[in-house]
């Protein structure tokens, strides 16, 4: 059950009159966010009770489930106005005593989280309550929920609670007990979710899940808006795993390049088309053999190598990864060091004949595919991925095309395309050595 009734009325001013499920966050709506979430834990049936410009909001709703391959039934909530809890109520008919998760439509949450709770099925008549105790990562602690927690059962609940030690993310996984609770508060006037939650609580018949370490943020206010915008930009960086190169100077760029692209109608899928193609300008031009040429050659490469990041980036903003996208963006990268390699090779063999240019750049362009191929085989050998270790980081396709960008640069592109091949040759055979010493020990 998605909770989407409210008005939204604290994101009022950035919202230009969007309901607040439909407001966009780097590409994707609050709500479709919530969607994909979910259905990358493996749910795929949605109940959105819907209030606030309901026609709307179930329209916007209705395109995300043709979107997203999922199903999405309706209720809308007369009395939405009183609370969230009264919105919650008016599903109870629908639902028909079937166990379900809750959340509302503006929670951003991982999918790690969900399934978390997922593992901690309640008890008829009780409900689980996903809390994050690590006060620190909680934004705006002044107004999140908060609650108290004792033996693994959750206390007491409320955003003025002096005593706590837990938040609430606002993810529940509930039976019809629920609606009892909240059946309960309604005849006090008393008619928020937290309500009901409290009256559960009181009976000790909510379980307190710990999520703690998992990212999840309420997006009520401009200020929470952007800092989740802020979080997701920081996610799309892949730390260790991305080399030298791509940590300091591709990432910062394509990451900011990304929040924009996200925001356009272009796929995944043509960027990776694009960084190919301005890749292969870029040999182009490195094939002339003019000082000139080859710079603005070398500057393409190194852009292309920045937007060859964005691909995956936009991907993963707008919950559009695939392994059909991967596979283009590696065969298209081979392609493109190739391209490039056998440019440089050209454009210096055309002034210093003879077969040894020839040699030194075949080595360099077998180096740079051996060098995705050997870590492959790593895993297929052992069974286990290769670690991201100096090896694997020093042979990345960031480094070596910065390397000869650089050469470019100061009219040495074959000297560097020459150094790039060497290095990328000493880390596969490293790799190599290292994946020969563990198979063995494998083998015993």
């Amino acid at each position: 059950m998605i909770l989407a009734a409210g008005e939204g009325s604290r994101l009022k001013q950035i919202r230009n009159g969007t309901p607040k499920p439909a407001l966009k966050l780097l590409g994707l709506s609050l709500a479709e966010r919530t969607i994909t979430s979910f259905s990358a834990a493996g749910i795929h049936r949605f109940l959105v009770v819907l209030g606030h410009e309901a026609g709307q909001v179930r329209a916007h709703y209705e395109q995300i489930a043709i979107r997203r391959h999922c199903d999405i039934d309706f209720v809308i909530a007369e009395d939405w106005k009183l609370g969230n809890g009264a919105s919650a109520l008016a599903a109870a008919a629908k639902l028909d005593s079937v166990p379900f998760l809750l959340t509302m439509s503006d929670h951003l949450l991982t999918p790690s989280l969900i399934e978390r709770i997922l593992q901690a099925r309640p008890e008829q008549g009780e409900i689980s309550l996903a809390v994050d105790r690590d006060k620190t990562e909680v934004f705006d602690v002044e107004d999140v929920t908060k609650v108290a927690t004792s033996d693994g059962r959750i206390v007491s609940i409320g955003k003025n609670l002096e005593v706590w030690d837990a938040a609430d993310t606002g993810v529940f996984f509930c039976t019809d007990a629920l609606f009892s609770a909240l059946r309960r508060a309604h005849e006090q006037a008393k008619h928020s979710l937290t309500d009901g939650v409290r009256d559960l609580a009181e009976a000790g018949k909510v379980n307190a899940v710990d999520v703690t370490g998992e990212d999840w943020i309420d997006v009520d206010t401009p200020e929470a808006f952007g800092e989740a915008r802020r979080r997701l930009l920081a996610s799309l960086t892949k730390g260790r795993e991305d080399g030298y190169i791509s940590l300091r100077l591709n990432r910062p760029l394509s990451t900011r390049l990304s929040a924009h692209l996200a925001a356009t109608r272009i796929t995944p899928n043509q960027i990776t088309v694009i960084s190919f193609l301005i890749s292969l300008t870029g040999a182009g031009l490195l094939a002339v053999g003019m000082f000139a040429t080859g710079v603005v050659g070398g500057l393409l490469v190194q852009a292309a190598s920045v937007i060859d990041g964005c691909d995956g980036e936009v991907a993963r903003l707008k919950h559009l990864s695939s392994p059909r996208g991967a596979w283009l963006d590696t065969v298209l990268d081979r392609y493109a060091d190739m391209a490039v390699a056998l440019a440089v090779t050209y454009a210096y063999a055309s002034v210093h004949p003879g077969p040894l240019p020839w040699i030194i750049g075949f080595l360099a362009a077998f180096g740079f595919i051996l060098s995705s191929y050997v870590t492959k085989e790593f895993g297929i050998r052992t069974g286990e991925p290769y670690p991201n270790d100096v090896l694997n980081r020093l042979k990345r396709r960031d480094l070596r095309i910065f390397i000869i960008c650089l050469g470019a640069l100061v009219a040495r592109p074959f000297e560097a395309l020459a150094i790039a091949g060497a290095l990328t040759h000493l880390c596969v055979i490293g790799v190599l050595i290292r994946g020969w010493k563990r198979s063995a020990i494998l083998e015993r």
